[in-house]
């Protein structure tokens, strides 16, 4: 019984529910395979003996060997940790990149010539503008949504396109499948900073780029206590040469720190709901809105105002 007193049959919940099973399995059909809503729903951790639902903590440095001349899975946590795996396999999964790699920060690949956006994050521009110079590496900055200027950057010597789509702050959007082509053209990587976007809403690596960047301690952490970053690749040869890097670095993601990456079974949850807000939020603020003003003693004038948010 309905709050009207209206009778709910158990029929129309059967017609209901089957709609949606059918619907669902339509969705199945068509894509081949699961959303992301559901591949982070069922983000499981394989190597767990125990089946814990939540990813165990390997605080640990070293682990200890079957024998001294057998090797198990993991020896030093510089080089590889359980616990850093299991968050490394979901944007993989979400990028379908062939690997992905978690860093204690943002990384930035070395090479002896960039091309790289004009609009982008501060820390990037920072590396790209004050720091990377200074070590021997030419930096072109080019206006990316323009394909003829960055066509015209790429030089014999350019070894990596590093862009932003959108770009931080100015939301910028580049055409990355067409840059991908010029860059492969030449031989060049493409790299593009995702960190705005999130594997969830759209993957840079279906659309032609080498390499995606992110900024964990964004989207993926989103609860401000941790600094990291993400790199998912494409092609197992460039995946073994950054993870190189990783493990000569030493700069990858400690256990605890990757413990704090959490909840990511939510992301996709708690990123539809920030967007429906930011819509309610700017319908709301741009619409005119009455304000009634007390002019006198008995007479009300009303006047009108816009708010862009």
């Amino acid at each position: 019984m309905g709050e009207s007193g209206t009778n709910v049959g158990t029929s129309s919940l059967e017609d209901g529910a089957a709609g949606l099973l059918n619907e669902e399995v339509f969705v199945e059909e068509k894509t081949g395979e699961p959303g992301i809503s559901t591949m982070m729903m069922n983000f499981e951790n394989k190597f767990d003996p125990y089946g814990a639902v939540n990813t165990p903590l390997y605080q640990t440095a070293t682990f200890k060997q079957p024998s001294a001349i057998e090797n198990g899975p993991y020896d030093y946590t510089r080089s590889g940790n359980p616990t850093r795996h299991a968050l490394e396999s979901l944007p993989a999964k979400l990028d379908k990149a062939d690997r992905a790699l978690c860093f204690t920060s943002g990384m930035a690949a070395l090479s002896e010539e960039i091309v790289a956006g004009d609009d982008m994050y501060g820390s990037s521009d920072r590396l790209l503008s004050q720091v990377l110079p200074k070590r021997g590496v030419v930096v072109k900055r080019v206006n990316t949504c323009d394909l003829n200027e960055v066509a015209s950057a790429i030089g014999p010597r350019t070894k990596l396109v590093w862009l932003e789509s959108p770009t931080n702050p100015r939301l910028q959007i580049s055409d990355i499948r067409k840059i991908a082509e010029i860059a492969h053209a030449h031989g060049v990587l493409v790299l593009v900073d995702n960190s705005i976007m999130s594997p969830v809403l759209y993957q840079p690596l279906e659309l032609g780029a080498d390499i995606v960047m992110h900024s964990a301690t964004k989207f993926i952490a989103r609860h401000s206590d941790l600094m990291a970053g993400v790199l998912a690749v494409k092609g197992e040869r460039l995946g073994k040469e950054l993870y190189f890097l990783q493990n000569a670095e030493g700069s990858g993601l400690a256990p605890f720190d990757t413990l704090l990456a959490r909840n990511q079974e939510t992301l996709s949850y708690d990123l539809d709901r920030g967007h429906e807000f930011k819509i309610f939020e700017n319908s709301f603020f741009t619409c005119k809105i009455k304000v009634f003003t007390l002019s006198g003693p008995t007479k009300w004038e009303s006047c009108a105002f816009d708010r862009l948010y």
